[in-house]
């Protein structure tokens, strides 16, 4: 029921040269790549709206059908008239570390303990006798970038791990700041206790179902503000430990930490497109994690920024949608959109983005042909 983590990894320059796009595609939701570091934006309790970027990591994933999910995700949106406010949950973007684990919710337990010491044992009929709310959330690999925009906003449904916490009596301890999460893949990460209370939750349905296997089965974790390899799944044992753990990634020097930061994707017109003269529709996501898009503009050719129309403005924790209409005329075209947070951040005017190994910061643009 668990795999083997992969062989050590290369650095991510080296291994974004050597691996093709099916690679990509399912390299990010566990772990991810960087040994960078950016300012932390965040409020002086850890929890505001900004809790910006930092130091992070990507991992190759071995799921093929992962590739095959995200790759028909890609094409669906591409030739969509524009994306739908929550991603169905075949067409969620897959990524994951170490293969999927073949999991049987009747005998799945998720183990609560300090210090290795067993405080509390959770299982999937215990969970289902909650009342369990829905929280809409978006996630976003943070090995994505213009060429890979893994990106989706689901409904999820579960609790708020600190509830969980209370229902089975166990309390944070007072002398420990930090988590230790592990997944039935091996896979683990560390986090700091203070995520419980922004909150963090447990989840196990996904847009109104139970979770995909693909998606953690039965159930995972949603981190707020933090890259998908920080929201593990398959969880089977969250441990209060002394010291800041090392995971895996971590151990190769990448970032225990995974912040969002904000970024700006067009997702029609395609790149390398060629266009009819006259009105052309531009649209696309912008996204930065608790900290909310507020505007995105679009420019034409390096002129000037105009405001684009949001069409779902996200509030924290969840994507906004935009498009932009754009009376094309003939002639070779680049199109550009960025966007601004409330904090203030604006995606970094290289459509590359920034230092792309703490995540993707750019404001992407598009070469198109009018013809």
């Amino acid at each position: 029921m668990s795999a083997q983590p992969p062989a050590p990894a290369l650095s991510r320059r080296e291994w974004l040269a050597g691996v093709g796009a099916s690679a990509l595609l399912v390299a990010c939701e566990s772990p991810a790549a960087s040994s960078v570091q950016t300012a932390d934006a965040a409020g002086p309790d850890g929890t505001a709206a900004v809790d910006a970027a930092a130091d992070v990591p990507v991992t190759v994933a071995v799921d093929a059908t992962a590739a095959a999910d995200a790759a028909n995700a890609a094409d669906a949106v591409a030739t969509a008239p524009g994306l739908p406010k929550i991603t169905a949950n075949d067409k969620h973007y897959v990524t994951s570390c170490c293969g999927t684990p073949s999991v049987d919710a009747g005998q799945w337990t998720l183990s609560l303990l300090d210090r290795g010491k067993l405080l509390a044992t959770v299982d999937f009929a215990f969970l289902e006798s909650l009342q369990p709310r829905d929280k809409e959330h978006t996630l976003e690999c943070i090995g994505g970038g213009p060429q890979y925009q893994l990106i989706s906003n689901a409904i999820w449904t579960g609790l708020p791990l600190l509830e969980i916490f209370a229902a089975k009596g166990v309390q944070v301890p007072p002398d420990v700041s930090e988590l230790k999460i592990t997944g039935l893949d091996d896979y683990a990460t560390g986090l700091p206790t203070s995520v419980l209370a922004l909150p963090t939750w447990l989840v196990w349905r996904m847009n109104g179902v139970a979770l995909p296997h693909e998606h953690g089965y039965p159930a995972r974790l949603l981190v707020p503000n933090r890259y998908g390899m920080k929201n593990p799944k398959w969880v089977k044992a969250i441990e209060f430990v002394a010291q800041p753990f090392t995971g895996f990634w971590e151990s190769q020097g990448w970032s225990a930490t995974a912040f969002y930061r904000p970024n700006a994707y067009i997702r029609s017109p395609a790149p390398a497109a060629t266009l009819s003269p006259g009105v052309t529709t531009v649209y696309g996501t912008a996204f930065c994690g608790r900290d909310g898009i507020v505007r995105v503009d679009v420019r034409v050719d390096g002129g000037a920024w105009q405001p684009a129309t949001l069409d779902y403005a996200g509030v924290q924790d969840v994507w906004t949608l935009w498009h932009f209409d754009w009376q094309a005329g003939a002639g070779n075209h680049t199109v550009q959109a960025r966007c601004i947070t409330a904090s203030g951040a604006t995606s970094d005017e290289n459509p590359e983005g920034v230092d792309t190994l703490a995540g993707y910061n750019g404001s992407m643009a598009v070469s198109v042909t009018v013809a």
